[in-house]
């Protein structure tokens, strides 16, 4: 999210969260919009059968929990995968201020809208049916640095599990794609992404 709606959004509270603590669990009344400003937060569901699936790792900037602004509870568990500080706008709050401000509603609702457009892409990477293919599609969504490097922004357990992999099929992709010629690892999540034409 950027800085100058975030600086329009009513007050935000401040939790701080130990790595493996939960912000809210699936059931608990839904908080609002939060912002991550600092570590990693993941989303994630786990199946009846005990089986965890992590629905969305959010980073420094970016928000998550967006359904809760309309929904009254939350439908799976936000924990903190490494020491973090997030910015909770609470939802009656912000659903109070957009009413009476149209060009904050616009704002927001363009943020969301973009949110939506990235979860397709993500729908779409997952839909892959080759690990290296998926793990090439999220490696070319990242940005690139000076120089062209690409940075993880966490682990490549991490990046596994939000693709549906194992961390051991996502470093066999990674040994692949390197025989291949189409990325270089440089450095711990620092990655060089060779030439391939896209669809």
């Amino acid at each position: 999210m950027d800085a100058d709606l975030i600086a329009l959004l009513p007050p935000a509270r401040e939790r701080r969260l130990a790595r493996g603590e939960a912000l809210f669990r699936a059931g608990d009344p839904a908080l609002g919009l939060v912002v991550v400003r600092s570590g990693a937060l993941e989303l994630v569901r786990t199946s009846r059968e005990g089986r965890r699936s992590v629905l969305h790792r959010a980073a420094p900037g970016d928000t998550f929990a967006e359904a809760s602004l309309f929904e009254p509870r939350h439908h799976c568990d936000a924990v903190a995968a490494a020491p973090s500080v997030v910015a909770v706008h609470p939802a009656a709050e912000l659903r109070r201020a957009a009413s009476t401000d149209p060009a904050l509603a616009w704002r927001v609702a363009a943020h969301l809208a973009a949110r939506l457009v990235a979860e397709r892409a993500r729908a779409e990477r997952l839909a892959l049916p080759h690990a290296a293919d998926r793990l090439l599609d999220a490696l070319h969504a990242l940005p690139a640095e000076e120089g062209g490097a690409r940075r993880l922004g966490g682990t490549w357990k991490a990046l596994a599990s939000e693709l549906g992999l194992t961390h051991e099929a996502t470093y066999r992709a990674l040994a692949r794609l390197e025989r291949a010629g189409l990325l270089r690892r440089e450095g711990r999540g620092v990655v060089h992404l060779g030439v391939r034409a896209r669809a």
